[in-house]
């Protein structure tokens, strides 16, 4: 059963990957940063944010190579075939407050079962805030994580060797939205055993310190947005800014390892203004504000602003661009559409709470995808009878998917140019100049 277990856990690592490669324009090896650190000899517990349901554990659980278990809430175990797959695939549960009171002595057979886990060398995921909210900022840790860790090192006379690796999952200001980028920053590994003197010493001060130590750590890994009213300031900054920066340091706008830098710098100087100037803050806020309302309200996005000028050589390149791949394009919208866009309909018309969204979305796109694919896989094998014509066509159907997927939105950024080609030359010139002020702004507050 163990194996059974194993095998199955590896076939969603590999499904999970290949689908959130996509789904968030996300790699192990390009958005990540440290996983070079994760040890592989000793036991592990990965402690990291949670802003985006199961998503966090499908995205964490598909970035680490080591086979790792996961802590979820007790809640999603309460029909006992979900909780029988849920225990298969290396999921235990942790009861909370809102699950009730008279189930947190449940929690000591969890912490058990961690320990044993993790004398065995394992790895588990937890996520150390003890609930989930879809924001840019860290709540307080719960006692949870070092409970598990003091625990289990003192059941082993402190010799289990179990290291702490935070871990900061940095999502965009809509997590929830297909092709949205993601950052997954690996903070350094630290031994609980440092703590093991204070520990025999005073164990609620122990558990203190490590509990707001491990904040700290989390907190560095992470873009932090202080108050929420600057929630869309950041954003729009970061849309605004961080193509400026990427053209001046020539880094690719792309690369969430650089990005995440550029993220850090602008959440700061907004967090900096908030709180040692306010208004100025607030005049910054209405401005970019009024910007992005201009830009929204004539359906435009800030990178055709900044293009400025757009020459019809580059419209004429876009329109060959169609014509010549028309064809795949339709093909791969034939063979991919109802997988892609069946899951997005059955999340809008379930899911009540955001932060659910992304994650029912992807998981039923997973399977729904794979099932699909076979499906006409099959078919068409049965029409043609030939293997070279199937393997042909089995490996078509999803490269001219992500062909159709880009062809689209290159469609859009096309009648984006036309929009903006359109527009009145005062106007034009109006939303440059607007766009001028607000990086002038920022360029002189942070001198």
């Amino acid at each position: 059963m163990r194996i059974l277990g194993h095998i199955f856990y590896r076939y969603l690592w590999i499904s999970f990957n290949s689908v959130l490669f996509y789904f968030y324009r996300y790699s192990p090896k390009k958005h990540t940063e440290g996983m070079y650190r994760i040890p592989e000899d000793r036991p592990v517990l990965f402690c990291s944010n949670h802003p985006n349901a199961f998503m966090d554990a499908l995205v964490l659980g598909s970035s680490i190579r080591r086979r790792t278990w996961f802590l979820a809430r007790s809640d999603v175990f309460r029909k006992k075939r979900i909780a029988k797959i849920l225990s298969f695939i290396g999921i235990i549960p942790i009861y909370r407050l809102q699950e009730g009171v008279e189930n947190l002595s449940k929690n000591d057979e969890t912490f058990e079962k961690c320990a044993r886990l993790l004398e065995q060398d394992k790895a588990i995921l937890l996520f150390s805030e003890g609930l989930c909210i879809q924001e840019r900022r860290l709540r307080k840790l719960r006692k949870g994580t070092a409970r598990i860790a003091f625990s289990s090192e003192e059941q082993n006379n402190w010799k289990l060797k179990l290291t702490i690796v935070p871990v900061g999952i940095n999502y965009s200001e809509t997590p929830w939205k297909f092709r949205k980028p993601v950052f997954i920053h690996f903070g350094e590994p630290y031994a609980v055993n440092i703590y093991e003197d204070l520990y025999r010493k005073d164990k609620p001060k122990a558990m203190n310190q490590f509990t707001n130590e491990l904040e700290d750590k989390m907190k560095s890994l992470l873009v932090i947005i202080e108050d929420p009213q600057n929630d869309f300031l950041v954003a729009a900054l970061e849309e605004i800014l961080i193509p400026e920066w990427a053209s001046a340091t020539e880094v690719n706008p792309r690369n969430q390892k650089d990005t995440f830098v550029f993220s850090k710098k602008i959440a700061g100087f907004v967090n900096d203004l908030q709180r040692h100037s306010p208004g100025n803050a607030e005049t910054l806020r209405k401005k970019v504000a009024e910007y992005a309302d201009l830009v929204r309200r004539n359906n435009l996005r800030d990178w055709l602003v900044r293009k400025e000028k757009i020459s019809a050589a580059n419209l004429t390149g876009d329109l060959l661009v169609f014509i010549l791949g028309f064809g795949i394009s339709l093909f791969g919208i034939l063979t991919n559409y109802f997988p892609y866009k069946i899951p997005w309909l059955i999340q809008k018309k379930i899911v009540r709470n955001i932060e659910w969204s992304a994650s029912v979305n992807a998981t039923l796109a997973v399977f729904l995808w794979q099932f699909y694919w076979l499906l006409q896989s099959a078919i068409f094998g049965l029409i043609v009878r030939d293997w070279f014509l199937l393997a042909g066509f089995m490996l078509a159907v999803p490269l001219c998917g992500m062909f159709a997927q880009w062809y689209w939105v290159r469609l859009k950024k096309f009648t984006g140019k036309i929009r903006w080609n359109r527009l009145s030359k005062k106007f034009q010139e109006e939303l440059v100049g607007m766009r001028k002020e607000i990086v002038e702004q920022y360029d002189i507050e942070t001198q």
